[in-house]
């Protein structure tokens, strides 16, 4: 079903479909979908080292969590706080940092995932599957989100002008706000800080310039770190991916 391992990337969420992984604890800053895409399913642990299986799992935005999807392929759904999924499956997770869930059955064509894990489902269908299997999950209720477009700007203005980065004065005089207001906004309304943001943003671009073929050095002036190996350990956190990985073991897809 899933041959090579694909990522697909888009403004405000990413896809991830692989046969196989294995990553020690790793914390996001999305709310994630993870969906075993065979019978055996997959393990998840925690800080302390206890372990649950599950066949599909919501995991919370900033939970460590370890990782062992060898005995099927994995699907593998993250929504970033500028997504209104995000919002709605925090609500769904309530206080839980991890929660089973279970999918309507019929949710997943495998004809869609098969196509996508080769690589060749068209990007319409592929943004389509992406909205599809949140709605499709039994507990799933949509949620009342307030629209601040001040902040979805900023969000926006902070992934697009990368490498650059503008100061939180900048950034608050742009929408009309003092930096201590923004940064409060900011916080309120994607439940994340805008450091926070920037680093998960910092971190989005790093993988595309991996997956292009720049130098770890390249890549770590890019985004804003001191080297290679500074870049390379923030990645293992985030992701669980190595850059070797992510320039060698996967295709990446910027949609």
């Amino acid at each position: 079903m899933v041959g090579e391992n694909h990522l697909y990337v888009w403004d405000d969420r990413f896809l991830y479909l692989t046969g196989a992984i294995v990553a020690g604890i790793t914390r996001r800053y999305t709310v994630t979908l993870l969906v075993s895409l065979g019978d055996q399913g997959f393990t998840l642990g925690d800080a302390r080292g206890k372990e649950q299986d599950y066949q599909a799992a919501l995991v919370g935005h900033d939970v460590p969590r370890s990782l062992d999807a060898r005995r099927a392929p994995l699907l593998s759904l993250n929504f970033d706080p500028q997504s209104y999924e995000y919002h709605s499956l925090t609500a769904m997770l309530g206080r839980h940092a991890v929660r089973p869930v279970i999918l309507q059955q019929g949710a997943l064509s495998r004809q869609s995932i098969a196509a996508a894990g080769r690589g060749e489902l068209d990007n319409a269908s592929l943004f389509r599957l992406t909205t599809s299997l949140p709605r499709a999950l039994s507990d799933y209720r949509p949620t009342r989100m307030p629209m601040d477009m001040r902040v979805i700007h900023i969000a926006q203005k902070i992934k697009k002008e990368l490498p650059l980065t503008s100061t939180l004065e900048e950034l608050g005089a742009e929408v009309g706000l003092s930096a201590h207001r923004l940064t409060h906004v900011f916080s309120d309304k994607l439940g994340i800080s805008i450091k926070s943001y920037t680093l998960w943003a910092r971190m989005r671009r790093a993988v595309e310039l991996i997956a292009r073929g720049d130098s770890l050095s390249e890549i770590a002036y890019d985004v804003g770190f001191s080297d290679g190996a500074h870049l390379a350990r923030t990645l293992k956190h985030f992701f669980g991916l190595t850059p070797s990985y992510v320039a060698k073991g996967m295709k990446v897809h910027m949609l």
